[in-house]
């Protein structure tokens, strides 16, 4: 937590940091459980060599590869530093964490 900033007591929302601490968890519980599940999935069509999979003769997944292109800018700020900050957008954010208590 930064040292200069601001603090306001929001005591009477204890509930709802306590929901939202119960959410994340198991919001961490869902993903770690869909990873597994779609893991399985993959590695059977893959074992099939099949990037489509059906249940009853309906397709009901895919998994197929495609090519992406991206932009590496790191490489674009070390070889073409004048490139980097012409196209630079910079950008107010806001970040909402929930601490440790």
């Amino acid at each position: 937590m930064e040292d200069d900033a601001v603090r306001a007591s929001i005591d009477s929302f204890a509930s709802v940091i306590g929901a939202l601490r119960r959410i994340k968890r198991a919001q961490a519980k869902l993903t770690e459980e869909r990873k597994d599940n779609e893991a399985l999935i993959k590695a059977a069509l893959v074992a099939r060599g099949a990037s489509v999979g059906t249940v009853g003769g309906v397709p009901v997944v895919s998994f197929a590869s495609s090519t992406r292109i991206a932009l590496d800018q790191g490489q674009l700020k070390e070889r073409r530093p004048d490139l980097f900050e012409e196209f630079s957008d910079i950008s107010e954010v806001w970040t909402f964490r929930l601490l440790n208590p």
